[in-house]
């Protein structure tokens, strides 16, 4: 079984759900997993897991692209390779290629986080995203800070987290603070650092990589995480990860994100309306201070070796059907 990715290491990511959570021997291991980014260098697999079709397409143009999708599909039809591929959340907000449709076509299963649907027409096979609640045992954590609002990132912050930076800056929030924790996206700098210049008491920028201790530390310092563009690969980590820390998350209201308040507790995903303005984030915060959520997230479904197990069943049922 061929992953189409680097290794888990120590930065959290999609691939770690593969593995499940083996702390006390308990993760599923009845497939052998092996990780490499070059899917034409698999050798006695059974199964690829392409987790970024870019792996095989490039970033060539349209006809280049399609070729080597028809390589790529040759490639395991010789080998006699069963073809398991996930979507990423960006996939759905953008048309479809014809050498994605080749390699959709190809594929024996598709997967995605949520529903989405496949280049070639078919319905994406839900593996929802497992909880991060116990791989940060042990991480130093911190207490909540009353009003403060995080926009954070695993790697470079969203373009659309600028968005969320804008509208706080013109907010009439007086009680409420935004700290903004990750790498600043090339070309976006000046707008931020603007931004922040003009609201040095209530707005703090990080402008950097993290860790995922620092990470787990801002996200447990935060009242509320704001979560921009939620579909999107980078963006699911980040709003499991505030959950898994009992933080709630502000978000557009979407079909995924109605789904997912139903299936974790209201309280805990706060959706709003259409775009994020100054009046639509007064009026959601103002409902969430009167409304504050108790308990703690319901992410029983979500548990890393039930999602391991679940990835474990599509590669079986993969490796069957070649």
């Amino acid at each position: 079984m061929l992953v189409t990715s680097r290794p888990p290491r120590h930065r959290v990511d999609y691939v770690d759900q593969l593995i499940g959570d083996d702390s006390e021997g308990r993760a599923p291991k009845d497939a052998v997993l092996e990780f490499r980014t070059d899917p034409f260098r698999a050798h006695g697999v059974d199964v690829i897991h392409l987790t970024d079709i870019a792996t095989v397409l490039g970033d060539h143009g349209a006809r280049a692209r399609t070729r080597r999708a028809k390589r790529f599909v040759r490639f395991l039809r010789r080998r006699r390779i069963a073809l398991v591929r996930t979507l990423r959340g960006e996939e759905a907000n953008r048309g479809i290629s014809r050498a994605e449709a080749i390699v959709d076509g190809a594929a024996t299963t598709v997967l995605a986080l949520y529903p989405m649907t496949a280049a070639d027409g078919r319905p994406a096979q839900v593996v929802a995203h497992s909880h991060l609640r116990d791989r940060f045992l042990g991480f130093p954590r911190q207490e909540s800070v009353p009003g403060r609002l995080l926009i954070t990132a695993v790697t470079t912050l969203h373009p659309s987290c600028r968005t969320a930076l804008a509208v706080f800056g013109i907010a009439d929030l007086p009680n409420w603070t935004l700290r903004v924790a990750g790498k600043v996206p090339v070309g976006h700098e000046e707008a931020y650092m603007r931004t922040v210049a003009d609201h040095p008491e209530s707005i703090s920028l990080r402008d950097e990589l993290i860790s995922d201790a620092i990470c787990v530390s801002e996200v447990s310092q935060a009242e509320i995480v704001i979560i921009g563009e939620a579909e999107a690969y980078g963006s699911q980590s980040i709003l499991m990860l505030a959950l898994s820390l009992d933080r709630p998350i502000l978000v557009e209201d979407t079909d995924q994100t109605r789904s997912l308040a139903e299936e974790v507790g209201a309280s805990w995903v706060r959706r709003h309306t259409g775009p994020l303005t100054a009046d639509v984030l007064e009026r959601t915060l103002a409902a969430f201070r009167a409304d504050p959520p108790t308990g703690r997230p319901n992410l029983d479904s979500r548990a890393p070796n039930l999602i391991s197990a679940q990835y474990s069943a599509v590669y079986r049922g993969a490796a069957a059907a070649r």
